[in-house]
């Protein structure tokens, strides 16, 4: 499974100081076909053949304040005066090519003296490593098994860690403190400051997932979670002369407790996994919230997020999420005059695979500019292209009042979706803010906020706007959870062509509930259905004076008759 935190140099308080530049580590990509396409545009030819196989063995030592690593230096053969882990190539002969973790305790054993037994190393097996070179006819590819194991001087009765159970991971060795020693081809050296080791003397790939696997366990010296995970690595030409990468794909393989995570968890713990301030947690959740409100209201099904536009949406973080939450979003742009460099830095770390990852060509874009020609510039493009106004929705995070009444009135103008999120509400002439003071329910009046905002919707459905776009809107508002913003009124209008059967309906429906209404209020008489005698308020009295006056009437006819 795909894990983003894999795919950018980490961004924690301790950095490896030796690390190769970004311009010699490649581009990343978030999935593996992506990976693939530029590996075959930069290759002339497939590789040909199998590719030969290796085992790589990272081995590491730890107390309660740090984590150690015992590398090697290569006095000859391939990367001769580099620094390396230990391993080497697999023996068919051996059965190796089946049992990797054969030919890892053997080459560990060869190269340092550790003897782990073979139990042990399989239960350390981390993943694989795939190595292609874009002179691939001078140096085939490579499938590196991958393993790492712990070394521990302790005393004979915690030696019981060699041998637990299946679930121990990363495994636990014993050994003497003079057993380990070099051989004819690499001298072992320890590090105990695993943030020292010499990247700028080791092979471009080391910078990249060695320091990942280095820093996930000193950040866990007491947990002792697991780490796997596959990587994917194609170098320039000139192998290790030039010792430079051109891009690379790295996919954990996850725990079934990572599986049963959200996506917002996934999205959460890809911040706080990188140490990551800028978008902050608060804004994280802000903007998850965001989404998905406007999600529900405009209709998950009708592609009405294509195309986002973030109005001064900074580090375009709500924008990111839009690209990773809409499966249809295709493109989302944040127009904002000022420049929130370390805040795209970590929105492209945390989020930027999860929407690269996904089946849909996604693109997050940046355009510093203010609102009023920005956003129109935007809008005029994409109706240029024949784009449909109802696949755009245009949005806003925190937007003060005059940015709020800009933003509706410009995307009034091109009938297009709009969603708000409203804060530091304004009353400028102050015709409104008498009222706030009466309209009081209990104790508390109704804040200036609260009624503006109702003032803004009210005002995108009024009949003329959207009149010249030929479009009328369905307004509602969304509350957020107050627990992450008091300002969580929502703003989602829903652009409608005039007379669309949605908002008809609603119309005829409301007809017909305020004729009744008013039939019962004023008791009149309906055309098709004859008026029913209301027996509870009938007067007995007035029954008792029609028969009296009856049987005076007849008396008198009878008298009349008989004379």
């Amino acid at each position: 499974m795909f894990d983003p935190t894999l795919c950018s140099p980490s961004q924690s308080r301790a950095e490896f100081v030796h690390r190769l530049p970004p311009s010699r580590l490649g581009e990343c990509h978030g999935s593996l076909c992506s990976f693939h396409d530029v590996r075959k545009a930069k290759t002339m030819s497939e590789p040909m053949g199998e590719p030969r196989q290796f085992s790589l063995i990272v081995v590491l030592s730890k107390d309660e304040h740090s984590i150690g690593i015992l590398i090697g230096r290569k006095k000859r053969g391939f990367g001769k005066g580099f620094f390396n882990c230990f391993g080497g190539k697999l023996e068919a002969s051996l059965g190796e090519h089946i049992q990797p973790a054969k030919g890892a305790v053997r080459e560990l054993s060869e190269e340092t003296g550790i003897v782990c037994p073979l139990e042990v190393m399989k239960r350390s097996f981390v993943g694989n490593i795939a190595f292609t070179f874009e002179d691939g006819d001078v140096n085939p590819s490579m499938k590196v098994h991958l393993f790492c194991i712990f070394v521990t001087t302790a005393s004979a009765p915690d030696r019981g860690r060699d041998t637990g159970g299946p679930q121990q991971f990363p495994a636990h060795v014993f050994v003497r403190p003079d057993q380990i020693r070099g051989c004819d081809e690499i001298d072992p050296i320890w590090f105990r400051n695993i943030y020292d080791i010499p990247l700028d003397n080791m092979f471009a790939d080391d910078s990249l997932w060695l320091t990942k696997l280095l820093q996930h366990y000193d950040e866990r010296r007491q947990t002792e979670t697991f780490f796997k995970f596959d990587a994917w690595f194609h170098f320039a030409r000139g192998g290790a002369e030039t010792n430079t990468i051109h891009a690379y794909h790295m996919a954990i393989r996850q725990d079934r407790r990572h599986e049963r995570l959200t996506m917002e968890q996934k999205l959460f713990h890809s911040l706080h996994t990188e140490r990551i301030q800028s978008p902050s947690i608060k804004e994280f959740k802000e903007a998850y919230g965001f989404v998905n409100a406007t999600r529900n209201s405009l209709g998950k099904g009708e592609k009405r997020m294509q195309f986002v536009l973030d109005i001064a949406g900074g580090h375009g973080g709500l924008a990111a999420l839009f690209l990773v939450l809409v499966p249809d979003c295709e493109s989302a742009v944040v127009i904002d005059p000022a420049l929130c460099e370390s805040g795209k830095r970590g929105v492209d770390t945390a989020w930027k695979p999860f929407w690269e990852h996904s089946k849909t060509k996604k693109s997050l874009r940046y355009r510093h500019e203010c609102l009023r020609t920005g956003l129109r510039d935007e809008l005029a493009i994409l109706e240029q292209k024949g784009v449909e106004p109802s696949n755009i929705t245009v949005v806003a995070c925190h937007a003060c009042q005059h940015l709020t009444d800009e933003t509706l009135e410009i995307s009034a103008d091109y009938g297009v979706n709009v969603a708000v999120l409203s804060c530091c509400q304004k009353d400028h002439d102050g015709s409104w803010k008498g009222l706030t003071r009466r309209l009081v329910k209990g104790n508390a009046a109704l804040s200036i906020g609260s009624l503006m905002d109702l003032l803004t919707a009210g005002k995108m459905m009024a009949w003329s706007t959207g009149l010249s776009a030929g479009v009328e809107y369905s307004v509602k508002m969304k509350l957020l959870d107050e627990k992450i913003t008091l300002q969580n009124r929502l703003i989602v209008c829903k652009a409608l062509a005039r007379g669309h059967r949605e908002l008809d309906t609603k119309r005829e429906e409301a007809h017909i509930k305020l004729t009744r209404a008013y039939a019962r209020a004023h008791q009149v008489r309906s055309d098709t259905k004859p008026k029913q005698p209301n027996l509870k308020t009938f007067d007995p009295n007035s029954l008792l004076l029609g028969v009296g006056i009856g049987l005076a009437i007849s008396f008198a006819a009878m008298r009349i008759s008989r004379q």
